[in-house]
């Protein structure tokens, strides 16, 4: 007998009504040119850049929130492409490659591929180890 075979489906899936804010981290590495002025510029090669975001979603009726894997699969097939290993200054939209733009550029990403039920909530954006910035709902309605 396996450790599990005694375990049957429980009577109710979920213990109770809600939400709840599932959060996930990603990194990615790209080169990036980034303007301060019309001719003063910074050359960065393998930039590591670190998000973390936050989503708000329902539990649903077997107790389970948004799944974490198809939020990865959100982020590996339409926003990754775009970034890692990437000289970004090619890939996203023309703009300012600054690190205020490019957390901005994500967030719209995620936030019109998101099923309906679940909604951006924060983006922790991270330049390096202790810099950073964040992005709310609040912020981005503004």
């Amino acid at each position: 007998m396996a450790k599990f075979d005694h375990i049957q489906p429980p009577g109710q899936f979920k213990y109770r009504n809600g939400q709840v804010l599932i959060k996930n981290y990603y990194e990615f590495t790209c080169d990036n040119r980034i303007y301060f002025t019309n001719t003063v510029h910074k050359d960065l090669e393998d930039q590591r850049y670190q998000f973390n975001i936050e989503i708000l979603s329902d539990i649903d009726e077997y107790g389970l929130a948004l799944d974490f894997n198809e939020v990865d699969k959100l982020y590996q097939q339409a926003i990754e492409p775009y970034l890692d290993g990437q000289l970004v200054n090619d890939t996203l939209p023309e703009m300012n490659t600054t690190a205020e733009n490019i957390a901005i550029w994500i967030w719209e990403q995620f936030e019109k591929r998101l099923p309906k039920e679940s909604q951006l909530q924060k983006l922790e954006f991270f330049e390096t180890a202790s810099q950073g910035l964040v992005l709310t709902a609040n912020l981005m309605k503004q």
